[in-house]
């Protein structure tokens, strides 16, 4: 079983202006667990063996939409289409100062 923190370091700039390069943040790994995750949610998911830093957009019926704030600058499902629920690692609560 994961344990119910991680830590994150953010890489590029696809989450501007929220998360900045560099920064690190702090993820509830058993937040989806009992609950569904819902448009809006910051999470951490694993794509192609790596984890990324992006937010839910859209539900939809095969998966979760997901995209970084920084549109034009983002890897997301615009490439990798939507994701299902088991990618997602955690939910983002806090930027670890």
């Amino acid at each position: 079983m994961r344990f119910p923190f991680s830590r994150y370091k953010v890489y590029g700039n696809s989450m501007l202006p929220v998360f900045k390069p560099g920064q690190e943040v702090l993820t509830f790994n058993w937040a989806h667990f009992f609950s569904r995750p819902k448009i809006g949610d910051i999470v951490v998911i694993k794509v192609k063996g790596k984890e990324i830093v992006k937010r839910i957009q859209k539900l939809c019926k095969d998966g979760y939409f997901v995209q970084g704030d920084n549109a034009p600058e983002s890897t997301d499902s615009r490439d990798f289409g939507p994701i299902d629920k088991s990618k997602i690692v955690g939910k983002v609560i806090v930027v670890v100062r």
